[in-house]
C-alpha cells in the first residue's frame, strides 16, 4: 500500500516535504490499524473518523502552494518590470546614438563640401 501511495505522490509532483508528511500520516494510520488488529478490537467498535487529519494536511499544502504562487507571481512581475525598463533604456540609447551619428555625418558632409 505504501508503495502505491509513493507512486501516486511521485506522479502528482508533490514537493519532497509534503510527500514525507503524507507518508508519515499514512504510516501512522496503518500502524494504528495494525495495533487494533493485534489487540483484537472489533473494527466497527473502534472506528474513529480520521478525515480531520487529512483535511488539515491538505489545507496546509494548499496554503503553502498559494503562498508559493503569490511569491512567484510577484517575482514574475518584478522581472517583467525590469525587462521593460532595460528595453526602454536600450531604445533611448539607440535613438540618441542614431541622432549623434546623423549629426556627425552632416558635419562631415559639410566639412567635405567646404
Amino acid at each position: 500500500m505504501i508503495q502505491a501511495i509513493n507512486t501516486v505522490l511521485d506522479a502528482a509532483a508533490f514537493p519532497g516535504s509534503d510527500q514525507k508528511k503524507l507518508m508519515a500520516f499514512v504510516q501512522s494510520q496503518q500502524a494504528a490499524d495494525e495495533d487494533d488488529a493485534v489487540l483484537g478490537a472489533p473494527a466497527a467498535a473502534t472506528y474513529k473518523s480520521q478525515s480531520g487529519n487529512i483535511v488539515e494536511v491538505l489545507e496546509d499544502m494548499k496554503e503553502k502552494a498559494e503562498g508559493q504562487l503569490g511569491d512567484l507571481r510577484k517575482a514574475e512581475t518584478n522581472a517583467k518590470h525590469n525587462f521593460e525598463m532595460l528595453k526602454q533604456n536600450l531604445e533611448d540609447q539607440l535613438a540618441a546614438d542614431n541622432k549623434d551619428m546623423s549629426e556627425e555625418k552632416a558635419a562631415k558632409a559639410a566639412a567635405e563640401e567646404a
